[in-house]
This record gives C-alpha cells, sequence and structure tokens, in this order.
C-alpha cells in the first residue's frame, strides 16, 4: 500500500491488517458487540480485548492461541471517558474501531514488536524514520528488542512511567502489563522542542499500543501472574487513516468526513469556519447508531443514560450552526450507508435507528427550552435574594438533565454578573459518575465471584438436559456457600450447587429460572431449589434451601424440576414469539424485540414503535395471536449455523452475540427466531392469549404484558366475579350493565349540582353574615373569613358576592385543604389604584411557603405550611397597612 496519489482507504486497512494476522496463524473472530459480555465492571466496550479477558486469566478453556480483529469500541463513560474531549482534539473520540492481534500463552513481545512493525513499514509503507516508541520505564526486554533487533535508534525510544506505559485492566479486574507504543511523528515544524512525554502541539501521534499482559489484577487491586501471558494490541483505526491519508485530525478523514459533508449541506454553515460542531456530531452521530443497533436505548440510568448525554451533547452543538429541528436521524443514513457492509446490524435496525433517534431529538428540544426557563428563573431568584454564586449542584442539574455545558452557563451567568461554584460542579459530576458504574449492568448482575471462575476452570460448563428431561439423576460437583466452597450444606443451611448436569433451566434470554427440588437417593435429603441462574454463561447455579439432611460433594441426588411451573412458563414464552410475529405483521417490519420476562405469572415484551397501541389495535392483535393458538401450528426446534439460519429469516435479539451454531424455534412459518428457551410442542396447548397492559419504556419502546394458558383461565374467571358482583351490587344484569352505570353517573351529576347550589346559597348566607362584622385599618375596610376542605370554585364566587356587597373594601378567603393552604383575594374597582389582589395574595404565600398571581381585582395563591396559616389570616391588616403608605399602583 501507498499513502501518495493513491490514498488508501478504510476499508483497505481494515482487510490488510486481518489478512496480514490471519497469514500468521491468527484466527479472525467478529467484532463482539458494545455491551460486554460477562464483564459487570465495564460499562461499555472500550478495548478489543474485552471479549478474550477469559482466556488470559484461564477462567475458560482456550479455544486457540492466537486471534485477531476489528473491534467497535465505546469511550463514553465509566473509567474510560473521552467524551467532553471530542471536538476539541484532533484524534479523539467516543466510538472507533480498534484493529488488534492477541496471543493467549503464546508469542510474547518479540513477535508482537516484530509484526507491528512489519505491518506499519512494510505493508503500511510508513516511513521507519517519522516512527518513535515509548516503552515502560522498566521494561529493559522490549527497550533491548526495539533497539538492537528492530534499529530503532536509542534517541527515539523513550521510557515512561505507569501512567503513560502500564496498561489496563479493562475495568476494575482482569489482565494487565507494561506497554509499548508505536508513535507516528508529524515534524519539527509543528514543534521543534516536543517529546513524546511532553507534547502540547500534538508533534507526535500514537497509532498502535502493544500491550504485554502479564498480571491478572484482581478486584482489591492486587497482581497475580497471568496464567496465560499474552499479546494484547490496539490500533486505531481513525489514527491509521489520519496518517495514511494525510489529515491533520480524524474527522477529514474517510470514516468521518462523509457525515461531515451531509451536515454541511443540511446546516448551509461552513465546517473550515467552525470545526468543532460538526466534529462533535459525526463523532455523536456514529456512537448513537451503533449504541442502537446493538440494544442501547435512551434512559435514566446506566448505558441509556450515556447514550442519552451523547445525543443532547450532539443536539446542542447542532443549535451552533443553526440545527434547531432534529437533524441527527437524517445524518444516520451516512453512518449506515458507509458502515453496514463491515457492521450488517446496522442495516438490519436502521429502521429503529432513525426513528429512536428522531423520536429523542423532539423530547430534548422541549427540553432545553424548559431549561432555558429554568435558567432564568434562577437568575432571576438569585437576583431577589442577593445571592452571587450559582451552587454546584444545580450547575450540574442543568449539564446533566438539561444538556447545558458549564461554558454556556458560565457566559450567560457573567452576563447577569453571577458566579459559578465549580468546585461543587465537579464533586456533583464524581457523584453522578459513581452512581452511572453501579448501575450498568441493566440486567442486575452483580460482581461474579472469584469461586466460580474457579469451579469453571476445574469441572468445565453445566450440561442442560432439561429440554428433554424434567427430573434426572445428577451428580453435585461443588458447593458454595456465602461466596466460598464447602464440602457440604446442612439441614437448614441456604446455599448455592453446582451439579454435572441438571434439567433445571437457568434464567436467560428473558426467561426465569426453574425451580423444584433434589432429593437424595436415600429417601433421606430432601432440598427446596429457590432459583436458577447462569453464571460464566456457562455455569448453572442452583440456589437451594436444605429442608431435612444434607448435601455432600460428589454425591449423586435427584433433581426434579417443578413441571407444572415450567408448563406455565412455556406457554408464556411460545405465546412470546407469537406476539412478536403479531406486532411485525400489524404494526410493521420496524418492531423488533427489545428485551422480555417470561414468568408463570405472565410475560412482558419490550419492543421498538413510536406511538401508543390504541384499543382497536390491541383487541387486533389478541385476535391474531388466538388464531394462531386455534390452529394448533407445531412448534420445532431446529439446531442450524447462524448464516442458513438467517437464510431462514430468523430473527435475533437486539445486541447479542451468537454461536456457529444457533438454536431456532420455527412455528409453522408464521415465527422463526433464535432462542435457547423452552417452548410448548404445538400452539393449541397455549389455551388463550390476552394483553392485560401497553405502555411506553422510553424514547421509542412500548411494553406489552399479557397471560395465557392457566393465568389467562384465572383472569377470565376473577373478571367475571367482579362484574358478576358490581351487577348485583348496582341492581343490574351482567348484560345490563353498561347502561345502568351511565345511568348511575348521570343521576350523580345531577345530584351534584343541586349540592353545589345548596352549599352556594349557605356560603352566600354566611357572606350575609359577614358584612356585620366588617373591618377596617387605615379607613380601609376589609373581610377575612376560613373554610374548611372548601372547592376553589366556591371562594372565588363568595369573594366575587362580598365586593359587590361591601362596596369598597378588601376581601381575603383562606381554604384549609388538607395539608395545603389556599388564599383568594379581592379588591373592589375603586381601591385598585392603591391596592393590588395580586400583592397581596404574595404576601400571604411568603408566609406559608407558596406563591401566586393574578390581577388587581382578583387573585389566588397557594402554600404547603398549613401551620402557619393563621398566622397569614392575622397578618392581613399589616399588609393593608404596608400598602397603604406606598404610592404602589
Amino acid at each position: 500500500m501507498s499513502n501518495g496519489d493513491n490514498i488508501v482507504k478504510s476499508y483497505e486497512i481494515r482487510e490488510s491488517f486481518l489478512d496480514f494476522f490471519k497469514n500468521r496463524g491468527h484466527v479472525i473472530e467478529k467484532s463482539d458487540t458494545l455491551i460486554p459480555k460477562n464483564d459487570p465492571t465495564l460499562l461499555f466496550t472500550s478495548a478489543g480485548m474485552v471479549q478474550f479477558k477469559p482466556y488470559y486469566t484461564g477462567e475458560v478453556p482456550v479455544p486457540y492461541r492466537r486471534a485477531s480483529t476489528v473491534q467497535k469500541c465505546l469511550r463514553a463513560g465509566g473509567k474510560a471517558n473521552d467524551l467532553e474531549e471530542v471536538g476539541k482534539t484532533s484524534r479523539h473520540l467516543t466510538f472507533f474501531e480498534m484493529l488488534g492481534n492477541f496471543s493467549f500463552g503464546d508469542y510474547f513481545k518479540r513477535e508482537a514488536i516484530q509484526w507491528a512493525w512489519e505491518y506499519s513499514t512494510q505493508i503500511m509503507k510508513i516511513k521507519p524514520e517519522k516512527i518513535w516508541v515509548s516503552v515502560y520505564e522498566e521494561d529493559d526486554e522490549a527497550f533491548n528488542i526495539w533497539n538492537k533487533e528492530i534499529g530503532v535508534p536509542e534517541k527515539r525510544i523513550v521510557r515512561l512511567g505507569a501512567k503513560d506505559n502500564f496498561w489496563g485492566p479493562a475495568g476494575d479486574s482482569g489482565a494487565c502489563g507494561p506497554c509499548s507504543e508505536l508513535l507516528f511523528d508529524k515534524g519539527e515544524e509543528i514543534d521543534p522542542h516536543a517529546t513524546p512525554e511532553n507534547d502540547p502541539h500534538e508533534r507526535f501521534l500514537e497509532f498502535w499500543n502493544l500491550v504485554f499482559p502479564q498480571y491478572d489484577q484482581q478486584v482489591d487491586g492486587t497482581r497475580l501472574p497471568l496464567k496465560n501471558r499474552g499479546i494484547d494490541t490496539g490500533m486505531g483505526l481513525e489514527r491509521m487513516c489520519l496518517l495514511l491519508q494525510n489529515k491533520t485530525t480524524v474527522f477529514d478523514t474517510d470514516v468521518l468526513f462523509p457525515i461531515i459533508e451531509t451536515t454541511q449541506e443540511i446546516s448551509g454553515c461552513s465546517y473550515p469556519e467552525n470545526p468543532i460542531p460538526f466534529r462533535v456530531i459525526a463523532d455523536h452521530i456514529r456512537a448513537l447508531s451503533f449504541m442502537t443497533a446493538d440494544g442501547i436505548l435512551p434512559a435514566n440510568e446506566g448505558r441509556g443514560y450515556v447514550w442519552r448525554r451523547i445525543l443532547r451533547r450532539a443536539s446542542r452543538f447542532g443549535r451552533e450552526i443553526g440545527l434547531v429541528k432534529p437533524f441527527l436521524h437524517k445524518i444516520s443514513k451516512v453512518v449506515i450507508q458507509n458502515m453496514g457492509k463491515y457492521y450488517p446490524e446496522l442495516i438490519e435496525t436502521q429502521t429503529q435507528i432513525e426513528k429512536i433517534i428522531h423520536l429523542e431529538e423532539e423530547r430534548f428540544g422541549s427540553t432545553l427550552s424548559r431549561g432555558m426557563d429554568i435558567l432564568k428563573e434562577l437568575f432571576e431568584d438569585m437576583k431577589s435574594k442577593g445571592e452571587k454564586l450559582i451552587p454546584g449542584d444545580i450547575l450540574f442539574k442543568l449539564h446533566d438533565t438539561y444538556g447545558f455545558p458549564l461554558d454556556i452557563v458560565k457566559d450567560m451567568a457573567e452576563e447577569k454578573g453571577f458566579e459559578l461554584d465549580e468546585t461543587g460542579y465537579t464533586e456533583a459530576k464524581e457523584k453522578q459518575r459513581e452512581s452511572t458504574r453501579k448501575t450498568w449492568v441493566g440486567s442486575g448482575q452483580q460482581e461474579i465471584s472469584p469461586v466460580y471462575h474457579q469451579i469453571l476452570a476445574q469441572y468445565g460448563e453445566t450440561e442442560f438436559i432439561g429440554y428433554e428431561q424434567n427430573t434426572a439423576v445428577c451428580k453435585i460437583v461443588a458447593i458454595v456457600k456465602e461466596n466460598n466452597a464447602v464440602n457440604v450444606l446442612k439441614e437448614g443451611d441456604k446455599g448455592c450447587i453446582i451439579l454435572n448436569k441438571t434439567p433445571f433451566y437457568a434464567e436467560s434470554g428473558g426467561q426465569v429460572g426453574d425451580i423444584g427440588t433434589l432429593a437424595g437417593l436415600d429417601g433421606k435429603t430432601l432440598v427446596e431449589v429457590t432459583d436458577t441462574k447462569k453464571i460464566l454463561d456457562k455455569l448453572f447455579v442452583h440456589y437451594v434451601k436444605v429442608i431435612n439432611g444434607q448435601l455432600k460433594i460428589d454425591e449423586d441426588i435427584n433433581a426434579i424440576i417443578d413441571y407444572k411451573r415450567r408448563l406455565t412458563i412455556q406457554n408464556h414464552h411460545t405465546a412470546t414469539h407469537l406476539l412478536q410475529s403479531a406486532l411485525r405483521d400489524i404494526l410493521g417490519e420496524h418492531v423488533h424485540q427489545c428485551g422480555s420476562l417470561v414468568s408463570e405469572e405472565r410475560l412482558r415484551f419490550d419492543f421498538t414503535h413510536f406511538e401508543a397501541l390504541g384499543y382497536d389495535r390491541i383487541l387486533d392483535i389478541e385476535k391474531w395471536v388466538n388464531e394462531k393458538i386455534r390452529e394448533d401450528y407445531n412448534v420445532d426446534i431446529l439446531y442450524l449455523p447462524i448464516d442458513e439460519a438467517k437464510k431462514l429469516g430468523a430473527m435475533a435479539l437486539f445486541g447479542e452475540k451468537y454461536g456457529d451454531i444457533v438454536r431456532v424455534v420455527k412455528i409453522n412459518g408464521i415465527s422463526t427466531e433464535f432462542c435457547g428457551g423452552c417452548h410448548v410442542s404445538r400452539t393449541g396447548v397455549i389455551g388463550g392469549f390476552k394483553i392485560l397492559s401497553e405502555s411506553s419504556v422510553s424514547a421509542g419502546v412500548r411494553r406489552i404484558e399479557a397471560i395465557c394458558g392457566e393465568p389467562f383461565i384465572q383472569w377470565i374467571q376473577k373478571t367475571e366475579r367482579m362484574i358478576k358482583e358490581i351487577s348485583e351490587t348496582i341492581n343490574s344484569s351482567p348484560e345490563g350493565l353498561q347502561e345502568r352505570i351511565l345511568q348511575i353517573i348521570e343521576e350523580n351529576k345531577k345530584l351534584y349540582k343541586e349540592l353545589e347550589k345548596w352549599k352556594r346559597q349557605a356560603l352566600l348566607g354566611e357572606g350575609k353574615d359577614l358584612l356585620k362584622n366588617v373591618k377596617s385599618v387605615d379607613g380601609v375596610n376589609f373581610i377575612t373569613l376560613t373554610l374548611e376542605n372548601e372547592d376553589i370554585n366556591q371562594a372565588r364566587t363568595l369573594v366575587d358576592h362580598l365586593k359587590d356587597k361591601i362596596k369598597s373594601g378588601i376581601i381575603v378567603i383562606g381554604i384549609k385543604y388538607e395539608d395545603k393552604a389556599t388564599f383568594c383575594v379581592g379588591v373592589t374597582k375603586d381601591l385598585t389604584n392603591k391596592f393590588s389582589s395580586s400583592d397581596i395574595v404574595n404576601q400571604l404565600a411568603q408566609i406559608v411557603g407558596g406563591k401566586g398571581g393574578g390581577r388587581k381585582d382578583f387573585a389566588q395563591a397557594g402554600g404547603k405550611d398549613i401551620e402557619k396559616f393563621n398566622e397569614a389570616i392575622e397578618h392581613v391588616p399589616n399588609i393593608i397597612k404596608m400598602y397603604n403608605k406606598t404610592d404602589k399602583i
């Protein structure tokens, strides 16, 4: 390849890299999803080695010793976070592609260094004299390989400390070790005095990091020798494009510039004149597109919270170039068009990507407007109190909830003469970051105890036999109590059991885990299984309580699932597949599953759709599913190569990664899905199907909850009994129930009107009595009245009535309603040049901790401090005196 006249394209770099390492004995693996599997310490996949972490530590058997990938990565939350840097530098991105080669107990530093040099100088044709290298300050071995074997002059090799040249782990634990970086020297003309460790003007660009994993860092920070010492390298595709395409920033390369060109067309603004907004938008729309394709959707916590932050940041920068209306969904088309060939999930989910982004943009537009209003109110409130420093927690709320960056708030604040508590802002930001870190495992997964890694390494994965068998004699291979391996569980003990094989289904794919019993072959031991979960994706862990006897390692035990419960779960699971087909048939092909829960009580199905379902649509869906149930179709289970399954049209779950052979559940051509769950043999077994509710989960995601089988029968019986009891209560037949209820509602309306009439007359009568007790202060007549639990409309009527009768004066009516105080104030027309009802009611509201407003002749207000209600009423004469002494109009 050459970086001369024929510019090297990004796809050529991808292909040449994989070919280079394939020819050197590496297995080419597909990119993992952006959601790390079996690693609760990571928010996103932030490096190529993430999917291989268990191979280095020896947690699982290593299927091969060498691998190479082009991995999609995201660094926008948690430990690895470049979000705020994007746009400010020539190289920072949230989403990027990492090209990597990996060794698990095979080759080490020498080969890694030799191949990196060979690929860079011979394949990519980078001039050797333009490459500098860095090594860990204590790594003499790497230094000598670079200097004496590769021939890099000593002056172009720098030794750096742990901050720069000790990598990992990816997350809080796992493989780590010293590293060596390859850096491209852009030339002395940028900064003749710069060095890799002191480079303020970005003369040097790191483009390949060679990590030498040799330690296994524990959660507590200790480092043990790594079982499979190896190699983990990472080359940023975008940075290599920058070098080979002779560009000054990664944003000018062929992977990002087409997005910028489209943004210029849409905005009518110039990229060279104001580059930062264009760069932010180009990076962020790639991140959003790939996140959505992998099933990460907008939410208020965890990964979905980061998704939302990225969109809001992109949307805000769009406003800087005049893009006020939603536009990101349009630009996502460019991402899909340019990258869909290499990442087909983008094409498969294009409709969802565009619609979800569009919907969230619209929501953020109104949110941003509210944020501006909040900022204006804040300035007014602080000015009235004489305050100058905006608290840090409020600054962070503006940034976090309404998308306002600190610099914009700062500019607006300085214009108004306010200062910012930036220290408090930083503290609030760190608190939120830690909170997000704790919530990023969406499924509720917790840190996996090391004991399970040891069990898996020693005994291997659990064999699941529950598709064919409901009971089986199994061997106890491990017992865990309070995260420690033990040899026995005694009567009354709770713990976890791992069997060599099991009929118990472990919670996965939305289906809950089986419960049941473990029975000793001697008839003396009885153990309750309260749940079954899958740990490390391979171990079936039975949560148990010993009722009688005891459990011992290596004992045979009779494992018996609760089969009646399993049958109901199977009904719901097969019905879930029918439901998805119904939704796609009735609502459209854009419908895809986003999540599910299949239990014995009900099924819950989350799916992509962009508006609520009307009652008629729900009835159509129910009818569709029930028709297929009555047809009593076969439910077939197939094991197929993944490509063959896709040709059949089998649907996969958002963001899920599958092996070469997949399990497919096929229902008579109307439903074909990848699925590892338990199902009925024929649809007729399900019996019937009923939707209980339909609601919104997040932007572009709806949720249906439904029942079938035995719960469906119970629902019918319960509903029928309720109708019968209501009918008897209101003296109606079930057939005439609706007519009778409408009749009762009409009668109640008439009674209510009559009651209101009598209450109004009673109040007016009370008002006549009050006229006998008109008070006066400084020559101004006034009346005060306290009402208990009275309607505000009645109070308004009474104020108007008393104003007519008193001729000249001020009326104040206070209402105590539960724990709230409300005031209505009226001023007769002749006094409105001196007194305003709005001013008087606001004085009262301040006493009870509230606010209000209105006109000069009438106003109302409320407050929650009911304890100060009487104090407010007693303060009325003082308020009148105060305004009587002013010239306020």
